[in-house]
């Protein structure tokens, strides 16, 4: 992932100063500690929140305790899985996000609500078939099951807002993914050390408290609760026109690079490349297969989408 940006942006930098400045380190702290807690009691069915209980508090966790960061980036490839149900699917779109939506279509999904459609897939970084691999356990892909995988890459000179979950615990650790690049990490580094010079110990912990509530729920295996938190989070986040898409650690391969951009953001920035005919012949475990590609499109008319097998 390619990140031009080296110094740290005087705007982000005034407002970090800002936040230890005026920002009253015990209430963040007596909140953010509180709200996680309901909301994980929700989560774990323990108490049960409204809607617009977890908004009110995802509200305040996202606008108040969380330091937007959204880093330009560039060169990213994607790898989506849908299966196949009989022969191979016809245009481009129909391995996209989903076009169609109804106020009940799509399901709520860990970073989508009800109706609301995202753009899921799977980062390619390493040269091998890592993120293959990761897209299959994503989709849950189970032993002979016949898929299409549509790759696409970035267009060049288009960039992509992105928001890194669990970076700042990352630093924090001082852990770096492997998906990132130095720069990215080392801008995230600068920003976090000039919020240790300026935040107190409490308000310091609320910010990373936040951060690793969001990392951790983002990462954990679904159900209807944790979806009913993960979906507002990202609908959050995802709000405005800056942020393009949040990049999180795969649920099915821990550690991994997926992504769920907004569609408006796959159609300005995204060249559908290729689509791939894959027959599963073992799930070994987690996101580790068995699969022979049976055939590759020729080519995807720029204009219709259409699929040339």
């Amino acid at each position: 992932m390619k990140n031009p940006i080296t110094s740290l942006d005087p705007n982000l930098a005034s407002l970090i100063v800002e936040k230890g400045n005026k920002e009253c380190g015990n209430t963040a702290l007596e909140y953010s500690s509180t709200y996680i807690y309901q909301l994980n009691n929700h989560i774990n069915e323990v108490c049960s929140l409204s809607t617009s209980e977890i908004e009110e508090k995802i509200n305040y966790l996202v606008g108040c305790l969380t330091i937007t960061l959204d880093l330009p980036m560039s060169k990213l490839e994607f790898l989506r899985v849908r299966r196949c149900e009989g022969k191979n699917f016809g245009h481009a779109h129909e391995l996209s996000y989903i076009k169609e939506t109804t106020i009940c279509f799509p399901v709520q999904g860990r970073m989508n609500q009800v109706g609301q459609s995202l753009f899921y897939a799977a980062l390619a970084v390493k040269k091998d078939d890592s993120a293959l691999r990761v897209a299959l356990s994503e989709a849950r892909s189970k032993n002979l099951d016949h898929s299409n995988v549509l790759r696409s890459d970035q267009k060049n000179g288009v960039d992509l807002n992105i928001r890194v979950i669990g970076i700042w615990d990352a630093i924090r650790r001082n852990c770096k993914p492997y998906y990132l690049g130095n720069d990215i990490f080392d801008y995230y580094t600068k920003a976090s050390n000039l919020m240790e010079k300026n935040f107190d110990s409490n308000l310091l912990h609320a910010y990373q408290l936040t951060d690793r509530f969001f990392s951790d729920v983002l990462s954990r295996k679904g159900s209807i609760n944790l979806y009913q938190v993960t979906s507002i989070i990202s609908s959050v986040i995802l709000a405005g026109k800056v942020c393009d898409g949040i990049l999180y650690s795969s649920v099915e391969a821990k550690g991994e690079p997926v992504i769920a951009l907004k569609p408006s953001s796959v159609n300005r920035a995204l060249a559908h490349q290729m689509v791939e005919d894959i027959r599963v012949e073992k799930h070994i475990g987690y996101e580790f297969y068995k699969y022979r590609i049976k055939t590759k499109t020729k080519g995807i008319d720029r204009s219709t989408g259409k699929l040339n097998w």
